[in-house]
């Protein structure tokens, strides 16, 4: 019994924590409902007395009326308590509550880092925002009543018992410790299964929305039916879970009702007996069958009702292992850069559950105002190096300095006010051209908005489209190709007008028209900027004024084209492999 009161206590906790202002009204709903209880057990208990006077050789109306006065107004209390309590759960409270708990999960998406973030797959966020928080917390105020109610009206009934005969109360009493090992087995079973439900829940999300991303290319090679298998074995590893749990299920249940009726057949034996002794009155032992029948559906029903708030505190244990997440912390003093010149210094980092170091013991100065090209194998560390400058996730030693200033001293907004991205896959929300230029700068004028998109080589054919820059462009800018989408990106970056540009080979994917107006629009973005290159096309960065190839997460060589092709080393040997890939000709093929 110890267990199920911690278990409860501990839901009952968080449910104060995650009601934050409503944690009073949530307290009250809980006293208003215990109110209910009594006075319903009580008036169910006045029917001991009322069936004495009912039945009395020496019949008196006045006492009959009396008990059956007493159980109207306790009935009434109970009612009036009840309807007050449900104000919790009716009032708009509880969607109050689960209102701003989505909010503060939503602004720790923005705070928490983003190694942490991307540890979750979408599924698994698309569950704790929705499913759970329903599944949760809207079920903490019905499930918080009902287990009030049967924990609370049948001790009142028994409690009333002792002072009628205290032999059927100590029988109704002996099913209260069987339900202990039950509860156990149960809740060990349903610990283990809902565990194994929201992950196979959280994956089918993941892979459904994989599915849905990835159609146009499953179409391409004709795997969009049984041989989507991600997908497929997502929905068959849910089935089996949920007939896994459905089977362990039903015993303890089964089990629960078996003890309610042997304990309701024990009270019929041995009351029987007692009266044919003459130590018990027959119309006592009636109205204790009858009370106690009125309790059996309830009482069968407990081993589900306790189940309830495993699968809550399940879910609130999901709910707050997000919460608990550490935010990006700024340390004192907060400064601001005044110049854009980027220093590592003896920078070590390694991502969460990782031994290998990604970046091992790193220094490196770039100068204001110059380009930088970070080059070397897929795997080898340049994306790490530039997401750390944003504070991805922090190091785990040395330092990066921005302006001579540690970035773990420039308040994160500031941060990331100084730094535009421009990635190879381009992400554009499902909204209008102007609002996805405009998201970099919200105060922007249209005048504004128009010449970043010249700059950036879209404004003619952004002015074709049907809406102009009010034309929606579909999910993931699904209705533009991909150096259209990439311009708009540009524009957005352009608007934004940051000291700090981060390229990662925004080129590589594009034809070669594409490429041109791009690769144009790029030179008008960087102008006067601190420029990072994450290069494949060794072509494109000849002119940079540094050059850092990495290798196991290691600078292996740093410095200027011409200087690096002199040493004849791995840069070296990288542009002659391309040189010679750029060479070759059909017929060399065939």
């Amino acid at each position: 019994m110890k267990k199920i009161f911690s278990s409860m206590y501990e839901v009952y906790k968080m449910t104060l924590v995650f009601a934050g202002d409503y944690a009073n009204s949530f307290k009250k709903s809980l006293i208003l409902h215990t109110i209910s209880y009594i006075f319903q057990g009580l008036a169910f208990a006045m029917f001991y007395p009322f069936l004495k006077a009912l039945f009395n050789k020496n019949f008196v109306i006045n006492e009959v009326w009396l008990y059956f006065s007493l159980m109207v107004l306790f009935s009434f209390i109970a009612i009036f308590s009840r309807w007050k309590a449900q104000d919790f759960d009716y009032d708009g409270v509880m969607i109050d509550i689960t209102h701003k708990l989505r909010e503060e999960l939503g602004v720790k998406l923005r705070t928490m880092p983003l190694d942490k973030l991307f540890s979750y797959k979408t599924g698994e966020l698309n569950s704790i925002f929705s499913s759970n928080i329903d599944e949760g917390v809207l079920l903490i105020g019905i499930a918080s009543s009902l287990i009030l109610q049967i924990l609370v009206v049948p001790f009142v009934i028994i409690g009333v018992t002792f002072f009628i005969d205290y032999r059927l109360a100590l029988i109704m009493l002996i099913m209260f410790p069987l339900i202990i090992p039950l509860n156990s087995w149960k809740k060990r079973v349903s610990n283990e299964d809902l565990k194994e439900y929201f992950n196979a829940n959280a994956k089918l999300e993941s892979s459904f929305i994989e599915y849905i991303q990835g159609l146009p290319i499953l179409k391409a090679i004709n795997q969009v039916g049984m041989n989507a298998k991600n997908l497929q074995t997502s929905i068959k590893h849910v089935k089996e879970v949920q007939n896994q749990s459905i089977y362990k299920a039903k015993i303890p249940p089964a089990l629960m009702g078996m003890i309610v009726e042997l304990t309701l057949l024990s009270l019929l034996f041995f009351g029987l007996y007692f009266v044919v002794n003459d130590t018990l009155a027959l119309v006592t032992l009636g109205a204790c069958i009858v009370l106690f029948s009125r309790l059996t559906e309830p009482l069968s029903s407990t081993l589900s009702l306790l189940g309830m708030f495993d699968f809550i505190q399940t879910a609130y244990t999901r709910i707050k292992e997000l919460l608990d997440i550490k935010e990006i912390k700024t340390y004192e003093p907060i400064q601001t850069p005044k110049s854009f010149d980027i220093e590592f210094k003896d920078v070590e980092f390694s991502y969460t559950n990782q031994e290998k170091k990604t970046i091992n013991n790193i220094s490196f100065y770039l100068p204001n105002k110059t380009m930088t090209a970070i080059v070397g194998n897929s795997g080898c560390g340049k994306t790490t190096l530039t997401k750390l400058i944003m504070r991805y996730a922090d190091i785990q030693e040395g330092t990066i300095k921005i302006g001579g200033i540690n970035i773990q001293n420039i308040a994160y907004e500031e941060l990331l006010k100084n730094i535009s991205v421009v990635f190879q896959d381009v992400y554009l929300f499902d909204d209008t051209i102007l609002n996805n230029i405009k998201m970099a700068k919200p105060s922007a004028s249209i005048q504004e908005i128009e010449e970043a998109a010249q700059s950036a080589y879209c404004h003619d054919f952004i002015s074709e489209l049907p809406q102009g820059y009010d034309t929606k462009i579909g999910d993931i800018g699904g209705n533009l190709s991909g150096g259209e989408r990439q311009r708009i990106s540009i524009a957005r970056a352009i608007l934004k007008d940051a000291s700090i540009v981060i390229l990662d080979e925004p080129t590589a994917a594009l034809d070669t028209q594409s490429e041109v107006a791009v690769q144009k629009a790029i030179n008008n973005l960087i102008k006067n900027k601190t420029v990072i290159v994450i290069a494949h096309r060794l072509s494109t960065i000849k002119d940079a004024n540094n050059i850092l190839v990495i290798d196991n997460g290691e600078i292996y060589e740093l410095g200027k084209h011409n200087d690096l092709i002199a040493k004849r080393g791995k840069y070296y040997n990288m542009w002659k492999a391309q040189q010679r890939i750029k060479n070759w000709t059909l017929n060399e093929r065939i």
